[in-house]
């Protein structure tokens, strides 16, 4: 058997991987060398360039990753890795679409509310010119006499004496024991701070036919009031504080239960030709509130040309008493405007853009838009509550006709002639 001797040198094959082996360890050697240059800023003979390619690397990994934290994905294409727009999913392309809507929200916002600084800014330097044209008016209806001592002995001022308004408070003064009747208003009470849906009233007498028959007190124009007063047991609610619609039910009630309920009145025909009928005032239906007041018993309203926001509220005997005043010291002074609208405007207005002030809702109101005031009076009779007046009778002829219930001087005086 022959021995086998140890190769001792290289083959051909052992050499080549030999030296692959070195020039793998060369180009590692290399690249180690190469790596270090880059990313270490810090190194002196790092070339310019690579440093300027690192720190643009640096910089856009960093413009990724914020906008990654702000919208989930990198938004603008030149951050990111890739030259082409970025693929947006179906979520991420419904966040666009929500922040550009309430970006415009936010500008449209802003714009408004520069818009009302704007107004209010307008509202207030006109301030002390609308305070001096209303203070004009206030001088017109003061009374003559408002610093003197009340005068004591009667005077003549023909069929009205002047001792009328004492005697007409006495009148006024209810009897709480007198024997009454529980009834619904249409306003159910929310217009009112003691929310009352129901009020105590009594029933009609003899005395009070005398009040209705007193040409004195008919003269004066304020039996209506004298006579609610009497028959109203709410201590606390008075003629002047109720509204229109709540005085109508009332008047209906004591006219119903006083003189009977039917109503005799004169219509005319489709052919205009007139006819008598009589109306049951118990079929009468009441007609609620169109809109909820809040806990102030004020509306919310916005004009539809001006845009601006507004609180109102429904005008009360008292108020429609008071303006009728101003209007006939206004005609008796020679103007010869009727400026009722404004003033009925300026109180039902309470509130204008979140301001309060008289002065600057005066100001708006003389101010307001033709178109804006006409829709404005449509949504008041449209939500206010009362007695639906609007009739339906049929006529001799067959036919039928749709008017509005007259109050005329049978209402109260059925069998009286004047």
């Amino acid at each position: 058997m022959s021995e086998i001797k140890p190769n001792v040198f290289p083959t051909v094959e052992q050499k080549k991987q030999a030296e692959l082996n070195a020039k793998l360890a060369a180009y590692e050697a290399e690249k180690a060398i190469v790596t270090e240059e880059i990313y270490t800023t810090s190194a002196p003979n790092t070339p310019h360039q690579h440093l300027t390619a690192v720190e643009q690397m640096r910089l856009r990994t960093e413009n990724q990753m914020k906008q990654i934290v702000e919208n989930g994905f990198a938004v603008d294409e030149s951050k990111a890795e890739i030259t082409r727009p970025p693929v947006l999913s179906k979520q991420e392309q419904e966040i666009l679409e929500i922040r550009e809507k309430a970006k415009e929200q936010i500008k449209i916002r802003d714009e408004r509310l520069s818009m009302n600084a704007s107004q209010t800014q307008n509202y207030q330097s006109q301030f002390e010119k609308a305070n001096e044209r209303r203070d004009k008016v206030e001088e017109i209806i003061q009374p003559v006499t408002k610093t003197r001592p009340p005068i004591m002995q009667p005077i003549d001022y023909g069929k009205v004496p002047s001792s009328l308004e004492f005697y007409m408070m006495e009148l006024s003064q209810p009897n709480y024991n007198s024997p009454f009747d529980v009834i619904p208003l249409p306003s159910e009470g929310k217009l009112y701070r003691n929310k009352k849906s129901n009020v105590k009233i009594s029933y009609m007498t003899t005395a009070d036919e005398n009040i209705l028959t007193s040409p004195n007190l008919l003269e004066s124009g304020q039996f209506l009031q004298i006579l609610i007063n009497r028959k109203l047991l709410e201590p606390d609610l008075r003629f002047n504080d109720l509204h229109m619609g709540d005085r109508n039910a009332l008047m209906l009630w004591l006219r119903a239960t006083g003189f009977g309920e039917m109503y005799p009145v004169i219509l005319f025909d489709e052919n205009d030709v007139p006819f008598e009928h009589e109306i049951n005032l118990n079929d009468l239906k009441y007609k609620k509130l169109g809109a909820e007041p809040d806990g102030e018993g004020l509306f919310d309203y916005q004009f539809p040309l001006s845009k601006a926001y507004a609180k109102f509220r429904f005008l009360t005997c008292g108020d429609i008493d008071d303006i009728d005043k101003i209007i006939s010291a206004e005609k008796e002074s020679g103007i010869p405007v009727d400026n009722s609208k404004i003033y009925k405007f300026e109180r039902n207005i309470v509130e204008v853009n979140g301001v309060r002030d008289r002065g600057i809702i005066r100001e708006f109101v003389n101010n307001l838009r033709l178109n804006d005031g006409k829709e404005f009076e449509k949504y008041i009779d449209k939500i206010e509550s009362g007695v639906d007046l609007n009739i339906t009778v049929g006529t001799p002829g067959g036919g039928s006709v749709d008017t509005f219930l007259p109050l005329n001087l049978s209402f109260f005086w059925p069998n009286f002639k004047l």
